[in-house]
Formats: C-alpha cells, sequence, structure tokens
C-alpha cells in the first residue's frame, strides 16, 4: 500500500471516528483527548495503523451497557425461568403473571460484585448501579461477600456473580477458587457455596466475553458447577494481530505489528495486554487490561485514549 492510499485510509476512519465522538456513539470520548492520543503516532506508518485500531475499536456505550444489561438478565436469566412457568401452564401466562413472576425471581435473587484485590472492582460496582438504577433491581439484594448472612443465602433461589468482561479467564478463575467469603463470621471459597445451600443455583453473568477466556475457565473447571452467561462474544477475530485479524488485511498483520511494537518500545509500553492478550475493547465506564495497553497507558511521552486504574502504573492487572 502507498504512502497515499495510507494517509487516504486515515482521513476516512478519523471521518467515523468524529462522527462516532459528536453522535455519542463512544459516549465518554472527547475530540481532544482523541487528537493528544493520535499525536503519540509520528510516521505515516504509525498513523495508519492507530487508524486501523480506531476504525474497528469494540466501544459500548453506557446506552450500550444498559441494554446488554437488560438483555442478559431478563432476556437469558430470567427468561429460562419463565420458560419453565409456561410449559407447567401450557404457554397460558398472562404479561401480568408474567412480571409477577419476575418481581419474586428479583425478590428471591442476590447479586455478588466480582472482587478484584479483595475489593469489588470498578467495573462490576459499574453493573450494580446499572442494575439498580436502570432495570430496578432491589439495591438490598445487593451483597457484601466479606459480610455475608447464611439466613438471606439459605432463603435465595439465584446467587448472580456479575461484572463486565471476560479476557483470559484468570480473574473469574481466581475469584471462584480462592477468593474467600465470610458467612456469619466464618470464611469459605467461593466455590464451596453450592455445598453449603444446595437449591441456591449460582451464575456468572458478564456483559462480553472472550471465546478464549471462555474456553479457558471451562478447560480448567471440568466440574466447577458455575454457569457463565455471557451477552456478547468476541470471537478470536478480534485479536488485534491473530490471523484472522479484523484490523489489519492477513498480509499486513506482522508488518504493522512490528511497527507497533516500535512505538510502545520507544515509548516504555508492553505492546501486548494482560497474559498476552491483544484486544481493542472499551466501554463507557472502563477499558479492561486485556486490551492493547497503548491504549490506556500513559507515560511522560505517551497520552493515554482511556483510562483506567493501571494508567499511571508500571504494571498489569488480571482481567
Amino acid at each position: 500500500m502507498s504512502d497515499q492510499e495510507k494517509e487516504d485510509f486515515v482521513k476516512y476512519a478519523l471521518q467515523k471516528v468524529h462522527f462516532y465522538i459528536e453522535s455519542k456513539f463512544w459516549s465518554k470520548l472527547d475530540n481532544d483527548t482523541l487528537h493528544k492520543w493520535l499525536n503519540n503516532f509520528k510516521s505515516t506508518d504509525e498513523k495508519y495503523c492507530a487508524a486501523k485500531l480506531l476504525d474497528r475499536l469494540v466501544y459500548y456505550s453506557e446506552e450500550d451497557i444498559v441494554r446488554l444489561l437488560e438483555f442478559g438478565f431478563n432476556e437469558i436469566v430470567l427468561k429460562r425461568y419463565v420458560l419453565e412457568l409456561e410449559l407447567e401452564n401450557d404457554f397460558k401466562v398472562s404479561n401480568y403473571d408474567i412480571l409477577k413472576f419476575r418481581n419474586k425471581f428479583y425478590s428471591k435473587s442476590v447479586i455478588v460484585p466480582l472482587l478484584s484485590n479483595k475489593n469489588p472492582s470498578e467495573s462490576s460496582l459499574a453493573m450494580t448501579r446499572y442494575l439498580t438504577n436502570d432495570l430496578g433491581f432491589p439495591e438490598s439484594r445487593i451483597l457484601d461477600i466479606t459480610n455475608l448472612s447464611g439466613e438471606v443465602l439459605k432463603n435465595a433461589n439465584n446467587l448472580i456473580i456479575i461484572d463486565d468482561f471476560i479476557g483470559s479467564g484468570t480473574q473469574i478463575f481466581d475469584f471462584w477458587n480462592v477468593t474467600k467469603m465470610k458467612i456469619d463470621d466464618t470464611e469459605y471459597t467461593i466455590n464451596k457455596i453450592k455445598s453449603l445451600y444446595p437449591k441456591l443455583e449460582i451464575e456468572y453473568l458478564c456483559l462480553v466475553c472472550t471465546e478464549e477466556g471462555y474456553l479457558n475457565f471451562h478447560t480448567k473447571n471440568t466440574a466447577v458447577g458455575l454457569k457463565i452467561t455471557y451477552c456478547e462474544k468476541l470471537a478470536n477475530k478480534f485479536r488485534v494481530f491473530g490471523s484472522t485479524s479484523v484490523y489489519f488485511d492477513r498480509d499486513e498483520v506482522q508488518e504493522n505489528k512490528s511497527i507497533i511494537e516500535g512505538l510502545c518500545d520507544k515509548n516504555g509500553i508492553s505492546l501486548l495486554g494482560y497474559q498476552g492478550l491483544d484486544y481493542a475493547i472499551a466501554f463507557h465506564h472502563d477499558i479492561p487490561d486485556s486490551s492493547l495497553p497503548l491504549f490506556y497507558k500513559q507515560t511522560e511521552n505517551w497520552n493515554p485514549l482511556f483510562r483506567n486504574k493501571k494508567t499511571n502504573t508500571q504494571t498489569d492487572v488480571i482481567v
């Protein structure tokens, strides 16, 4: 591809990006932040790589998040149980009866935000806010796993662990197998809940799950007893440097990876995200560390496009 063709593509891609920002499809990004990030890329080749990443960036606006959360909670999780009700009544259930059933389901369900470093992750707390503010889920049914009541769990039918994203699958694996919860002042690992409360259905609900993360978790947990429910799944083609990448043509993946790697090395930024992942995904409230660090890291000579809790640090975190 000639330099002129690359420059033409950059103009084309940036027109789209400016439209997404102005129309609030990319709901938290502004043009000033965008241009500061674009100024990190100096040469025609570097600018072309930046434009290719932006052109296929997977971004979930606040509206998208509420839509996915409502779909996952009501159209996937709740609907399983509504279907049982329909079957029991020969599909002669009124809308009023379904509404009553939904309210009962809410009252017999509890939500647990995913923990990160012994504290609820910012992402999972954002999800609980959307649940209460936009879906009307009772705030009293959102629990703190460091202070659980055995009586509440005994009377609940469903326990739903909630978060926005599964990248590598490591965080949910550690949460399930390593993280300690406290029930009536006694500590247990999360995976012991089912044996303590056999009638309690346990489910992990996330907005977006990578194909790799889903497979990784189940490979390590063949008899885990935890149902993973996702609203959308990202196929491997959304790996930026993968052989089937949607970001670069097959014959230009390695060349552009080398260009980006050189730029990252020069600015003290890791090429790949946590555990070698290379996604280009962001949410209104956060960007996962499974995305390329060039999107969210900040150094003396590098401006971030998005921010997360590792923007100004030198270490990676698990997602």
